[in-house]
């Protein structure tokens, strides 16, 4: 993902950076709309026990072909224009992630805090709803899936606007938005599905998604890419993504899962759970200067020169 991002940022006009990079992001609700679409079509054509012993493997095995798309792809691209000047002048780092840790820790736990608001709710609005509407709610698994489908097609077509957006005002301002709006609306999520109707399960789902998480996701990546030094970036990009995605994503069904075992299927901890996301991103993004409109490296290269200075302040030191 990390690859990705840099690939369509680094080569983007410096005032369409924001439009760019909303694009890879858009993998993410195409891969839903894909996989929904998938277990829509498995589910509605075997009975419940063959979905159980061999239907769920059908659509694994059916992507192997993005697998083999994605290798076709990456065969054909070269490096940046950002890299390839880093590379000129020799100041690649041996171990990339080392100097990452060391020089631009701060830049990483920013990355990891702004990646939770846009992971765990996400997976709430996609993943975990499918078994709190069949469940809890009464819908059918087909309800659920297609209310998702839909989703994410409206939040694929808003992201390029979000991403331009961005590129007008600046990226914090359409992140915080989306981060504010996503405090507001964790209460209303859920009273719009108790209403137990597939009309307002098909709005929840609809402005969670498209109007409160898309422009989260759209400036992200971006985001993440103009903090970062051209040298380290990719490793930078790659652990804020990874990390926060980890611990806000891979967990956020199980812990919403577990919030209403605890508390007797009652979603008011689960939505207390989104605002804390929605606070922790938010403060992490605080500390972000925005730099929309300005050369990718161009700002970058005044930490160059201070670590510069500092290291060559260490050395006479020890001397």
């Amino acid at each position: 993902m990390g690859g990705s991002l840099l690939l369509a940022v680094e080569y983007a006009p410096k005032d369409k950076r924001g439009l760019f990079g909303a694009f890879p992001q858009m993998g993410v609700t195409i891969g839903m709309f894909l996989g929904s679409g998938a277990l829509t079509f498995i589910t509605s054509v075997v009975s419940q026990e063959a979905f159980v012993a061999w239907g769920w493997r059908i659509p694994f095995i059916l992507s192997a072909v993005l697998v083999l798309f994605g290798l076709w792809i990456r065969k054909g691209l070269d490096e940046t224009p950002s890299f390839k000047k880093i590379k000129e002048s020799g100041d690649i780092p041996k171990l990339p992630i080392a100097d990452t840790l060391k020089y631009h820790w701060k830049e990483v736990l920013i990355a990891v805090g702004g990646k939770v608001v846009e992971t765990a709710p996400f997976y709430i609005f996609a993943t975990f709803i499918v078994s709190y509407g069949t469940n809890n709610l009464g819908f059918t698994s087909t309800q659920v899936l297609v209310a998702v489908m839909i989703g994410t097609i409206v939040t694929t077509f808003l992201m390029p606007v979000m991403g331009n957006l961005s590129d007008k005002i600046g990226r914090k301002k359409v992140y915080i938005y989306g981060t504010v709006a996503m405090m507001l609306y964790a209460f209303p999520y859920f009273m719009l599905l108790e209403q137990r109707t597939f009309a307002t399960l098909l709005i929840a789902t609809i402005i969670g998604l498209g109007i409160i998480w898309a422009p989260i996701t759209a400036v992200l990546g971006t985001m993440f890419s103009e903090i970062f030094d051209a040298k380290i970036r990719y490793t930078g990009v790659s652990l804020g993504y990874q990390i926060g995605a980890a611990l806000a994503g891979g967990t956020a069904p199980l812990v919403a899962t577990a919030l209403l075992v605890k508390f007797n299927n009652s979603y008011v901890p689960v939505a207390i759970y989104i605002i804390l996301t929605a606070v922790i991103s938010l403060i992490a993004v605080l500390a972000v200067k925005e730099k929309s409109n300005q050369e990718l490296d161009e700002f970058n290269s005044v930490k160059v020169e201070n670590k510069a200075k500092v290291e060559k302040r260490e050395t006479t030191t020890v001397n």
